[in-house]
């Protein structure tokens, strides 16, 4: 298992270097930085019933259990978010909207998930599903959670901000004792390779949500005002121009090079998108 755990370390440092990531810029209002949260929602809401189901289809007494926490933890968290979407964008979301071509991405990704769920597994992989699953919201929230305090936004957000990272270190020790759980088990080379598959394809669904959350990022930017080239001024006669020098007197403070013009920020509009 310990090879297993090894490799969901590198796809999640992978994931973190998703191009998403940086593209995430913090010099404008919150709203703005964050208006792709709302193509998130059918994966926030799909993901309760993959921690639901997944406990479900354990077997083991044991696992089940660990299984049935670890939802019941989760429990509660897609209300934070409904709760910060409204916040975010001052609305809520329909259903129309959220099954759109604008989300198709989310959705497809969400589908692929909890499609894991439903493959006849050895429980062991049930539990790995869950660590693949954590290790993904420890790059993409702590991410949110700085963007939420650098904007002051700690306040009006739960779901994106240093609020839900805070919930999740109280559940810290069950994570140590799960983590420990997994390292001390032993999988054949069968089993070891299907956890390694199962990983993958979950990063590979990842990858692929934030591929179309990333679409939005471009688009604001593409939609972003370009500074104007200033107009070609006619030519002047060498006569006409000695004889304005003398009459004309420019109406341009060259002191202060703060006053030369610059772009201003686009004003997106955050529309509700899962």
């Amino acid at each position: 298992m310990k090879a297993v755990l090894q490799h969901i370390a590198v796809c999640e440092a992978r994931f973190a270097s998703h191009p998403f990531f940086s593209d995430l810029r913090m010099d404008r209002p919150i709203e703005q930085v964050m208006a792709f949260a709302p193509r998130l929602t059918f994966w926030v809401m799909t993901f309760q019933d993959v921690l639901r189901l997944n406990a479900h289809f354990v077997q083991d007494a044991h696992f089940k259990a660990l299984a049935t926490r670890h939802h019941a933890e989760e429990s509660g968290h897609d209300q934070w978010f409904e709760d910060d979407i409204a916040a975010l964008t001052g609305g809520s979301l329909s259903i129309g909207t959220m099954y759109g071509k604008a989300h198709a991405k989310t959705r497809d990704a969400a589908y692929a998930i909890i499609s894991e769920v439903y493959r006849p597994v050895d429980d062991r992989l049930r539990i790995v599903l869950l660590w693949a699953l954590e290790s993904t919201s420890h790059v993409f929230f702590g991410r949110t959670a700085t963007i939420s305090a650098a904007q002051g936004a700690d306040d009006r957000l739960k779901y994106f901000s240093d609020h839900h990272m805070k919930a999740e270190a109280q559940h810290a020790v069950f994570e140590q004792e799960l983590a420990a759980e997994l390292e001390s088990m032993e999988l054949s080379p069968e089993v070891r390779a299907d956890a390694l598959a199962m990983v993958d394809r979950i990063y590979a669904a990842f990858d692929l949500m934030f591929d179309g959350l990333r679409v939005h990022l471009e688009r604001e930017r593409a939609e972003e005002p370009v500074a104007a080239s200033p107009a070609p001024q006619p030519a002047v006669e060498a006569d006409e121009a000695d004889d304005d020098a003398h009459d004309v007197e420019l109406d341009v403070d060259l002191s202060d090079d703060d006053d030369s013009p610059r772009p201003l920020m686009a004003d997106l509009s955050v529309h509700r998108a899962a």
